[in-house]
């Protein structure tokens, strides 16, 4: 069915609890409303299939299968790069395949582009009002207590926390729980120093000073606040195991290979 990367935490719970975290899906579609798309989406739909070494399925269809298995676990965390670009007919796919399902998500770097590889945060503002209509939840921040455990999926698809998002963490911290977070991108020491967010201006990605401060302190507040135990990423489309000071940061593989990670918490 899937390659599930399992993973077993040990916090002392009552009673265990399973989750199960989705990430880089990838879906490639278009149609008519976005016709000047259709090469590209197609050329997309290659790439991915060639890089999962020509599965027996496609995103839409592991996807689909996904959201069933999910019916087996307490909670579902989806960390970004659904769809591979903005477009009607993908975003439409994916709100059939999710309604009434129960699952948390935070967005990735694909989600706000019209096209594989431009990325700005101009993009990101001018699209969120339609992409988040299509998820329950918000994109950039959601908790849920599941069995004594603090849940949390957070946006970084840039690579950049917000001050908001400190707050909301802070607020999560207050609650004593154990906490796990998901989010797209995987967490290292380098984040941790302002100089490391300088972007390239030319792709509309610069980040300010104050941005640069405002997410090193977050990253900063995850490695050093205990609470946190764990941290569950993609964006990276392999499995891998990266120590993030002292604490265990998964990077998960993409679902366009059929890879899930299934996490068992005692």
């Amino acid at each position: 069915m899937f390659q599930s990367n399992r993973v077993e935490l040990h916090f002392g719970l009552e009673k265990p609890v399973k989750l199960l975290q989705l990430t880089d899906v990838h879906i490639s579609l278009t149609d008519e409303r976005n016709a000047d798309m259709t090469e590209r989406a197609a050329k997309r739909r290659d790439v991915f299939f060639r890089e999962a070494n020509f599965p027996d399925r496609d995103p839409v269809g592991y996807l689909q299968e996904a959201m069933e298995y999910a019916k087996n676990f307490d909670c579902t965390l989806i960390t970004g790069d659904l769809v591979d670009f903005n477009t009607y007919r993908n975003y439409e796919t994916v709100a059939e395949i999710l309604a009434g399902k129960d699952y948390m998500f935070c967005s990735g770097n694909h989600e706000f582009t019209p096209n594989p590889g431009i990325d700005s945060y101009q993009l990101r503002a001018d699209t969120l009002d339609y992409v988040q209509s299509h998820f329950r939840g918000d994109l950039f921040f959601e908790s849920r207590i599941v069995g004594g455990v603090n849940v949390i999926c957070a946006d970084n698809g840039y690579h950049t926390w917000t001050e908001k998002q400190y707050e909301q963490l802070k607020a999560e911290v207050a609650k004593g729980l154990p906490i796990v977070l998901f989010c797209h991108v995987p967490l290292n020491k380098s984040m941790m120093d302002p100089n490391s967010y300088q972007r390239d201006e030319t792709k509309k990605l610069y980040v300010t000073e104050e941005e640069a401060q405002t997410s090193a302190k977050v990253v900063r507040y995850l490695a050093e606040e205990p609470l946190f135990k764990a941290f569950f990423t993609g964006h990276g489309h392999h499995n891998d195991l990266f120590d993030f000071e002292g604490k265990p940061c998964y990077m998960t593989g993409g679902l366009f290979k059929g890879i899930v990670c299934e996490i068992f918490i005692d």
